[in-house]
């Protein structure tokens, strides 16, 4: 039979990766298990001048992860964008030591801390610009099925969301977006102020109750309606408003059952019907993703 699909992280350390390596066999006991450099390739024309000593591929764990990596075409630049890569700890301990570890020569994102969903999350860019999560499973986790990892996946995008949102000036909560051609204060107050009412559409589909689907004029009614209301709106009451919304919704999600998942309901009138795994997918997680993707373009952070 074939082996199971996986998806495996790739990174390209453009010349670091012998230093990145050892790096992370110190700091989080990264285990090496493959190494070639580019004097070791059967093909004597993938090798560049002056990089016959680069690691041209290598393989390293970290507790049950294979992460992979190279010096790809040793320019020098590395550049790790739009992603992180997420590490979950047994005990505040081992995030402590984790994190202290993993920002040695890096930069704080969002210092350790308690939060609503672990009792000990932060994040940080290593010293190579690899973004990282530490994250404490809260007790009960292990054995969570499909809405417990939902509701920790909505939980860590509305965390990074919270961390953009601290780091935004006055000028920045002024600026205009490109993509929705609001504020970047209006564009976060709408954002917050949706989860309740995204939480109740997925509460009314999973419970089989009749749904009335929404109609692309009323949701373009809403949305003019936002940029008016929330014109004055300030940055910490977005936060609380955030705040607020996000606990609302993940308590939603964390009480669905997997049969629950996949009921459907048509939520937009000219769209076809949704299931609530979908719904989530598309009203929180995506949402989140296009409204603060935006205002990180507009803001610079």
């Amino acid at each position: 039979m074939p082996s199971a699909m996986q998806v495996q992280p790739y990174l390209f350390f453009e010349g670091r990766c012998q230093e990145a390596l050892e790096f992370y066999r110190r700091a989080i006991g990264a285990e090496v298990t493959a190494l070639m450099r580019f004097k070791e390739s059967p093909d004597p024309g993938m090798v560049q001048p002056g990089a016959e000593d680069k690691v041209m591929h290598a393989s390293f764990k970290v507790g049950e992860t294979t992460v992979l990596a190279s010096d790809g075409r040793c320019g020098g630049h590395p550049s790790f964008q739009g992603f992180a890569l997420s590490l979950t700890v047994g005990s505040e301990s081992e995030a402590d030591r984790m994190f202290t570890a993993l920002v040695d020569g890096g930069q704080v994102i969002m210092p350790l801390t308690t939060t609503f969903f672990s009792p000990r999350f932060g994040m940080t860019t290593d010293r190579f610009g690899v973004s990282w999560m530490v994250y404490v499973a809260p007790p009960g986790s292990a054995n969570a099925g499909r809405s417990e990892a939902l509701a920790k996946q909505f939980e860590t995008k509305a965390e990074e969301a919270i961390a953009t949102l601290q780091r935004l000036g006055d000028a920045d909560w002024k600026k205009v977006t490109q993509a929705e051609k609001w504020s970047v204060g209006v564009t976060a107050h709408h954002m917050a102020g949706v989860l309740e009412a995204i939480a109740g559409m997925i509460e009314t589909v999973a419970s089989g109750r009749p749904f009335e689907s929404f109609n692309p004029a009323a949701i373009d009614e809403m949305n003019a309606r936002h940029a008016r209301d929330y014109a004055g709106c300030t940055k910490a009451e977005t936060i609380e408003l955030f705040r607020k919304g996000v606990g609302v919704a993940a308590g939603t999600i964390r009480r669905l059952s997997d049969d629950q998942l996949v009921k459907s309901a048509k939520v937009v009138s000219t769209m076809p019907p949704m299931t609530v795994e979908q719904l989530i997918a598309a009203g929180l997680l995506a949402h989140i993703d296009d409204h603060f993707g935006s205002i990180r373009k507009t803001a610079g952070h």
